[in-house]
């Protein structure tokens, strides 16, 4: 009977541990989150991915993922959490309000939505510190109210920035509501929304509104952004043939400060950057180009690809061998020098066009194929090249900067100080300077008398771009009248292939001066360039012939201006470490009548691939492991419902023995 008795209790304990063993555990997750989280359409978007969230049924708030994702780093306090949207996502109907600091950053092409036809909120609502990196925001088939719904609204207090995203489609891309915080737009395409790319209603005097390095082009309204206070909307491409004083309203832009290109678009904003400079060179490059600095200073860089800034205004005989770009210093960079790498290997007809004796074989700088425009003033006249004194009347007082062709790495590189044109202080803080490489038409030019009573006329091109022919021209002074003295002659060069040409000029008198020049036309049968005039005085009959040439060409359109001594440039310490400098030996310079051709083939350029890494910085994230929705990571601490099995196993053990003993005594 107390046998009886005794294994009831034993019964009861065990059920007793049991039950406390039932009891909820508290979460691990809870105690020590991830700070990387993900939010998708639906489950299967999550799948491997621990603490991803999804869209749940029915149409509210709660049930909005990206809602969900947000509230979770808040309730668990987390610092720099990254929330990651697993393209394509909507976020259905209700706004999302970001009250907590994250950031929330597009994968794969970063396409974020609406599947909500009501659309009289916006979609993002910002009150906090956020930032937008790699996405693409649209809005979805709005019907009520028409047309479309704003898409992020922006009211905080602490500084939001958005980057290297694409908003469309939307009524306003980005409205500035009244706030403190600063609000930063860069590198960014804003495009065909029903009314501004950004629309501020800011009256705060504390507040700050940066616009920079961004596409905004083809929102309807005419004036795409209306600014309030200190707002600053400067290096931005406002569409073909708009000016930013046409397209903005109480903005701080200057028209000078405007990139004269689209920006290269990408899957998420554009192709720019905002580079930190060290003293030596990144491993890798930004599309080509490359840059240091001894002093750690940052540097704007702008890849437009193929277009060509300001082609409306400019001389259109270049030929690009690589990327066209805007470098530009932040307002308040001040360093002493920066060094640029630029590649020149975008085909092999461009690399064997740039390491011609003509160019970099030549062993000056001048030649070197590394241009520079100055759209704000006119220091140069059209490109010129960074190694030589611009060329318009108001440049040529000054000198070029050090330039440095280096074959083996297929690199031009150019020391950039405040010493010459292009430098720090006039080019690269109010002016953007561009950057590109140009073969130019006609580059040597002679003319010589063979024999009594007939004149050769000699031309030499390095490349024809969309050049037609060439005229040569004669006249008895230096000023004209010009008479041309034959058909003009079709040119049968390539876009970077060199060819040679000579015309005979039989219809002169002995003993006589005379002067010569050739002008290129382009296609259109327009003036391209000229070069000369050359003045030769003819033989008499009892003369030897005497040649006249000119190794250089002279452009006729520019006024003649007083020489001024070359400057001799600072030498940079780190530049004979980094490069080589180049001595031809492999062709003897020779006096020749003619010219010989140093590219003998003709290439065809091929287009330019792209590089395997689209954007400067890469967001580095923790490796997930696969588990379940929300999986709970497992503590090294003992498990307790281990302990209380064990305990109830011990338990039983010991009653047992008792009860063994206790029968035997009762017998």
């Amino acid at each position: 009977m107390k046998a009886s008795k005794f294994w009831v209790l034993i019964f009861f304990i065990i059920l007793l541990l049991l039950a406390f063993s039932d009891e909820k555990q508290p979460s691990v997750l809870a105690q020590s989150p991830d700070s990387e989280i993900y939010v998708a359409n639906n489950q299967s978007q999550c799948s491997g991915k621990s603490q991803c969230f999804f869209n749940d049924d029915p149409d509210k708030i709660e049930s909005i993922a990206l809602a969900k994702a947000i509230d979770f780093a808040k309730e668990n306090n987390l610092e720099n959490a990254n929330i990651h949207i697993l393209s394509p996502y909507s976020i259905q109907t209700d706004q999302i309000i970001i009250d907590y600091p994250v950031n929330i950053i597009g994968e794969n092409d970063g396409w974020l939505s609406t599947t909500s036809g009501t659309c009289d909120q916006p979609m993002f609502l910002v009150q906090a510190e956020v930032n937008f990196q790699n996405l693409h925001i649209t809005d979805g088939s709005c019907s009520n109210p028409k047309p479309s719904r704003d898409l992020i609204h922006v009211e905080s207090d602490a500084e939001v920035r958005i980057e290297n995203s694409t908003l469309e489609n939307g009524k306003n891309a980005i409205v500035h509501k009244t706030s403190t915080g600063k609000l930063v737009v860069q590198f960014c395409e804003i495009k065909n929304n029903d009314q501004h790319a950004l629309l501020s209603e800011n009256t705060e005097a504390t507040s700050e509104l940066v616009l920079i390095a961004n596409n905004i082009i083809d929102n309807q309204d005419d004036v795409q952004v209306v600014c309030s206070t200190n707002t600053s909307a400067d290096h931005n491409f406002w569409g073909d043939n708009f000016l930013p004083l046409q397209a903005r309203q109480a903005c701080d832009v200057h028209d000078s400060k405007i990139l004269g290109a689209r920006i290269h678009t990408l899957q998420t904003g554009v192709a720019a950057a905002l580079l930190t400079l060290n003293a030596t060179y990144p491993s890798s490059d930004f599309y080509g180009l490359s840059a240091r600095s001894d002093e750690q200073t940052q540097l704007y860089v702008i890849n437009h690809q193929t277009s060509m800034p300001f082609a409306d205004s400019s001389a259109r005989n270049v030929t690009a061998c690589g990327n066209y770009f805007d470098i530009f210093l932040p307002e308040d960079a001040e360093p002493q020098q920066i060094s640029l790498r630029l590649t020149y290997d975008k085909s092999e007809a461009c690399t064997q066009a740039v390491q011609t004796m003509s160019v970099c074989g030549s062993g000056q700088p001048k030649t070197f194929p590394l241009m520079w425009y100055d759209p704000k003033t006119g220091v140069t006249d059209g490109w010129d090249y960074a190694g030589n004194s611009p060329q318009s009347e108001a440049g040529n007082i000054f000198a070029g900067q050090q330039v440095v062709c280096d074959f083996d790495s297929k690199e031009i590189e150019i020391f950039l100080d405040n010493d010459g044109r292009p430098n720090l202080l006039n080019d690269l803080e109010y002016t953007p300077m561009v950057v590109g490489f140009e073969v130019s038409a006609i580059y040597a030019f002679s003319v010589n008398e063979n024999s009594f009573g007939t004149v050769s006329v000699n031309w030499a091109t390095r490349s024809e771009v969309n050049t037609s022919g060439f005229r040569v021209l004669r006249a008895n002074t230096g000023e004209g009248p010009w008479t041309q003295i034959s058909t003009t002659v079709a040119a049968v060069g390539a876009e970077l292939q060199s060819h040679t040409y000579q015309l005979n000029d039989d219809s002169i008198d002995p003993a006589s001066v005379y002067y010569y020049k050739v002008e290129a036309l382009f296609e259109d049968g327009s003036l391209q360039q000229t070069i000369g005039p050359i003045r030769i005085i003819t033989l008499s009959p009892t003369s030897t012939v005497k040649p006249s040439s000119t190794p250089y060409p002279t452009r006729t359109l520019r006024p003649t201006s007083t020489p001024v001594p070359t400057r001799t440039p600072t030498p940079f310490t780190t530049a004979t470490n980094s490069f080589k400098t180049f001595t031809p030996t492999f062709v003897t310079n020779t006096p020749r009548s003619t010219i010989t051709l140093l590219v003998t083939d003709t290439p065809t350029l091929a287009e330019f691939e792209k590089p395997t890494s689209l954007r400067p910085t890469e967001t580095i994230r923790p490796t997930s492991k696969p588990g379940n929705i929300l999986e709970k990571k497992k503590d090294t601490n003992p498990d307790l419902n281990s302990l209380l099995v064990w305990g109830s196993i011990l338990v039983v053990g010991v009653g047992t023995v008792i009860a063994i003993y206790l029968s035997k005594k009762s017998r």
